[in-house]
């Protein structure tokens, strides 16, 4: 049996059917409840000795900052995930607010919604930076609950990236994916495809 966690059944997906599927080495990150990230070297995924490569949730930006559910303080998911928005904005909003009012409120121009969008976008970004230059991959690709939020989202983690990232390493695109709730369908689909073996035919 192969199984793939979201993130990189999100990447597959959209390295196969999506918007890197002209690439062979991209960086897929999912930014929902939580955070994740896929990795695709080659054409094919890349897991890491425990599975856990791209991982880019669990690291830590803000050492002093919240206890994080992995048991360390302010990983990246204590301040870009879903969850940690969503929380911030219930001060506000009210004890039901979710990733998807979260979007509604920032396409309305709520202030305290474009903020955490732009705080979000930039600590995405730093981290990033990090992961492009020991990758050095052709694309990175958004996905993720929060991919719907759009160009704010989208260009806080370029600008962020840009800023962040050593000169002599280039430039390193960054695009929505194409494929939304679809992915880790397409993904599961594209897991499969890749373990089917070749058939051979005897000759005629």
């Amino acid at each position: 049996m192969h199984v793939g966690n979201d993130a990189n059944l999100g990447a597959l997906a959209e390295a196969t059917f999506g918007v890197g599927r002209t690439h062979r080495n991209v960086f897929y990150v999912m930014l929902s409840e939580g955070i994740g990230g896929g990795v695709i070297v080659d054409g094919r995924i890349y897991q890491g000795q425990t599975g856990a490569a791209g991982e880019l949730g669990h690291i830590v930006v803000n050492p002093d900052g919240q206890i994080c559910r992995c048991g360390n303080r302010g990983c990246l998911a204590t301040v870009a995930g879903g969850a940690a928005l969503t929380t911030a904005l219930r001060q506000i909003h009210g004890p039901d607010m979710t990733v998807d009012d979260l979007i509604a409120l920032s396409h309305d121009d709520d202030p305290g919604a474009a903020r955490l969008i732009a705080d979000a976008g930039e600590a995405v970004g730093r981290v990033l930076a990090a992961t492009c230059t020991l990758l050095d991959p052709e694309l990175v690709i958004i996905g993720g609950e929060l991919a719907p939020a759009g160009p704010p989202l989208l260009n806080t983690i370029q600008a962020s990236l840009d800023r962040w990232i050593s000169p002599a390493t280039g430039h390193y695109p960054v695009v929505l994916g194409e494929l939304g709730s679809k992915a880790e369908v397409l993904g599961a689909i594209a897991l499969a495809m890749s373990h089917i073996p070749e058939q051979t035919f005897p000759p005629i």
